[in-house]
């Protein structure tokens, strides 16, 4: 199509190489040699894999059970849940925004479905080509999804999201084959539309980034994983707990013994005055030192203490480039034992960094809706008019008295109505909540005057 995406090649590498840190197995650092004298033994390093956990804990943080997406009317509000259920959107949304906190990048993908009707998939930052893109957006792009049939072949369908003339999108949907030896080959499909005219400017795909400048590679249209500036951090975790895995490895109790020891019983007899079989033992040839000694005792000791202020040292220095505050990793027990308002306190990185990645993500859901309202009125004729409301669920670093009272002094000062008070904390509707308030004035009205 004469586009030259030569020039991603350096940060598709990078993508690849954060992967390998989300897996928790990146085989330049996770293996490694020990040189014992006589030969290089390799190891595998053992890993607590905190990129998973991290990306975990920022997806359980913004994109919970009790995230609630509306619109302003009750009728659309009810169409776009059952969108959302049928494509089960609030399960891919927390797994969207952990994978793409990951690898940096990711996208919500919109298309028409005669099953589904609109169909809301997720295509991962491996699977994203960016074509035209300035330091913020990416504004044309071709998305890859992959499939395996039955007998084990491999489906490759290629959406390519295109500016035409009219500054409007044109979808161009292809699907290939790939054989042996990496052998492609397109396929017609019938429940596949060749082009698609959109007619709008609305992109049919919305990316999920974390609000975070790439500062690795400044020109790149590609996110930065949340961790992409603690690998140093993350490689000191690794290190200390393969020591203390190495420590209680290389600490346990050894018995020395000779051969006559584990032959000969007590009654002088040849037969196995041990269990051949025990590892605790190891069997020397002769006597043991100097002495006339038969079985000798080893116990290690082991630097359990040293390890573990190191790891927590290195977990509080983590929780703090993170922007979680020093103490959200922490190995100590009473952890949990706060009050809510203590929790919330110490938390204020926390409160902040959270909020922070919110604009984004909700940013992102509000230009998905836009998409799907424009496709059900025009594709379905259904119409879902009314502005988008993305409520995320705060009551983790923020208690939900304090948020209220927040709330009752923004209705005090006129800078929220009762009506959005109610909706926010009664769960209704705008329209609902405004008559229920009316309701209740009249109510008032007629016992004063009675």
């Amino acid at each position: 199509m004469g586009y030259n995406i030569g020039s991603l090649s350096p940060s598709c590498e990078k993508v690849n190489l954060y992967s390998q840190w989300y897996s928790g197995f990146v085989e330049s650092f996770h293996k490694y040699y020990v040189f014992n004298g006589d030969k290089k033994v390799f190891k595998n390093r053992y890993s607590l894999n905190m990129p998973k956990k991290i990306c975990e804990n920022f997806a359980d943080l913004i994109m919970n059970s009790k995230t609630s997406i509306t619109l302003s009317s009750d009728k659309s509000t009810e169409r776009l849940k059952d969108i959302f259920l049928a494509n089960n959107f609030f399960v891919k949304a927390n797994q969207a925004i952990e994978k793409s906190f990951a690898l940096g990048t990711g996208a919500f993908l919109l298309s028409i479905d005669k099953y589904l009707g609109i169909k809301i998939q997720f295509v991962s930052a491996k699977n994203i080509i960016p074509l035209s893109f300035d330091s913020f957006d990416i504004t044309e792009c071709a998305f890859v999804s992959d499939t395996v049939s039955s007998d084990g072949e491999v489906i490759k369908d290629v959406q390519v999201h295109r500016i035409n003339s009219n500054r409007e999108y044109t979808i161009s949907n292809y699907r290939f084959t790939v054989g042996n030896n990496d052998h492609i080959a397109l396929l017609d499909s019938e429940d596949l539309p060749a082009k698609i005219e959109t007619n709008s400017a609305l992109p049919w795909f919305s990316f999920i980034r974390p609000n975070t400048v790439n500062n690795i590679d400044i020109d790149s249209p590609f996110g930065l994983p949340v961790y992409a500036n603690c690998l140093d951090t993350i490689k000191s975790i690794d290190i200390i707990f393969d020591s203390f895995v190495n420590e209680i490895q290389n600490g346990r109790k050894r018995l020395f013994v000779t051969a006559e020891a584990l032959k000969v019983n007590a009654k002088g007899k040849l037969g196995h005055a041990f269990d051949p079989n025990d590892v605790v033992f190891y069997l020397l040839d002769g006597n043991i030192g100097n002495e006339n000694k038969y079985v000798q005792e080893v116990n290690g000791n082991l630097r359990i203490q040293e390890l573990r202020l190191a790891l927590q040292t290195n977990l509080e220095i983590l929780s703090i480039k993170l922007g979680f505050g020093r103490n959200y990793y922490q190995l100590g027990e009473n952890r949990f034992e706060k009050t809510a308002t203590e929790v919330i306190a110490s938390n204020s990185d926390l409160y902040r960094t959270i909020h922070k990645h919110e604009i984004l993500i909700a940013e992102s859901i509000k230009k998905l809706i836009k998409t799907i309202q424009y496709i059900s009125k025009t594709y379905f004729g259904i119409s879902m008019d009314g502005e988008s409301y993305v409520d995320f669920d705060d009551s983790v670093i923020e208690s939900d008295a304090e948020r209220r009272a927040q709330d009752r002094i923004d209705v005090s000062m006129g800078v929220m109505t009762l009506a959005e008070y109610r909706s926010k904390w009664y769960g209704e509707s705008i329209e609902l909540s405004q008559e229920m308030i009316n309701a209740a004035r009249s109510e008032k009205e007629m016992k004063i005057n009675v």
